[in-house]
């Protein structure tokens, strides 16, 4: 069975729950980088470009009025009473990334507000249970199959002729 992508495994996590919210949800890297979007169009480069822009720029005015960096525990809301965005960071694998969610004619934000926390918890927990059972699954290895192979074997090996 073939190993699954972080972009694969945010997409079995996401796409059924964007069906359940009326909002666009999306992931990116912190590089400005899609890794999931439910609105797949023309504006989802942009869109990942302008989340991490915004995020980089709000904790350069946190660091003028606290010298600790503890991002990872806030969330970016930009928001009136029926439209706006919601920003939250997580990590996986030492990477952070953004989950967010921008909506439109919301009848109860702090729902929504609510619906994407609990949604960012459950991808920090079913991503990194994954992560970890692969990281488990390599670190049983015991050798390696070709550990006494000389290079003028593996010359021959990998030659038109074979062995």
């Amino acid at each position: 069975m073939k190993a699954m992508t972080i972009t694969e495994r945010v997409k079995t996590v996401l796409a059924p729950k964007s069906i359940e919210i009326k909002a666009r949800l999306f992931v990116t890297r912190e590089d400005g980088i899609t890794i999931y979007d439910s609105v797949q169009d023309k504006t989802t480069t942009s869109v990942a470009a302008l989340v991490s822009g915004v995020w980089q720029a709000s904790e350069a005015l946190m660091s003028l009025v606290s010298g600790e960096n503890q991002a990872m525990e806030f969330r970016l809301g930009f928001d009136t009473s029926s439209q706006g965005i919601y920003l939250f960071p997580f990590s996986l694998d030492g990477k952070r990334y953004f989950l967010g969610a921008i909506y439109s004619d919301c009848l109860n934000p702090g729902l929504l507000k609510r619906q994407v926390g609990l949604i960012k918890e459950e991808m920090e927990i079913t991503l990194q249970k994954t992560m970890t059972l692969k990281t488990a699954v390599s670190s049983k290895r015991q050798g390696y199959l070709f550990q006494d192979i000389t290079d003028l074997e593996m010359d021959r090996l990998f030659a038109l002729g074979g062995i």
